[in-house]
């Protein structure tokens, strides 16, 4: 298998990992990450599906990076957005479950958990595009002299507190997520990267 061909399986077959893992996640009950837990409570206020919520406030998004750049919207960040939001409805249907007892709660969370960072690190892999939340990171680093760190905690701290208002599924599972999730997607990345590309490399 080439390199373009590796990276678009790579970047699709990512996504769909991550979607399932988040649908296991919010399916645990045990608490969501900011961004999920933000679009669940959206979806419990004003109707349509979590994934419609999703696609929504990326393409919102999408635009508010156009216009911070002076630029035309980002389509790779777009249909990023799109196969997140399509399959996070899919399972979320499938997984049409809800467990009652802690030890399956939490086996779930942890299940769901291992593999969002799993496909995150196989998609980000793919070096196709951001989504649309990453993006505006980036640019307000870029716009305003900041950090990353200092981006990315405005961002999440402001969808948290939002998510908070409006009583989204918020917990236990939202602490783990936020302070775990970079350190297991850093120790999968070059794992994946190796798995994935290596041979490709051996091969050229």
């Amino acid at each position: 298998m080439d390199k373009p061909l590796t990276r678009s399986c790579s970047y699709i077959c990512g996504l769909i990992i991550k979607s399932l893992g988040i649908s296991m996640i919010l399916r645990s009950e045990l608490g969501a990450d900011a961004w999920n837990g933000f679009f669940v409570a959206m979806s419990e206020w004003f109707g349509f599906t979590v994934g419609s919520w999703v696609i929504t406030c990326g393409v919102l998004i999408t635009l508010l990076n156009a216009h911070l750049l002076k630029r035309g919207p980002n389509f790779l960040s777009l249909l990023t957005i799109f196969i997140l939001g399509f399959c996070i409805d899919f399972w979320l249907s499938v997984l049409d479950f809800h467990p009652t007892q802690l030890l399956w709660k939490v086996l779930t969370f942890w299940g769901g958990f291992l593999l969002a960072t799993t496909g995150i690190s196989i998609y980000v892999q793919s070096k196709y595009a951001l989504t649309p939340a990453d993006h505006l990171m980036y640019i307000l680093t870029q716009r305003y002299a900041i950090s990353l760190t200092a981006s990315k905690t405005v961002i999440d701290g402001s969808v948290l507190l939002l998510a908070l208002l409006m009583q989204g599924p918020l917990g236990l599972g939202t602490v783990i997520y936020t302070f775990l999730c970079g350190p297991i997607i850093q120790f999968f990345i070059p794992k994946v990267e190796r798995l994935l590309f290596t041979h490709i490399r051996t091969r050229s």
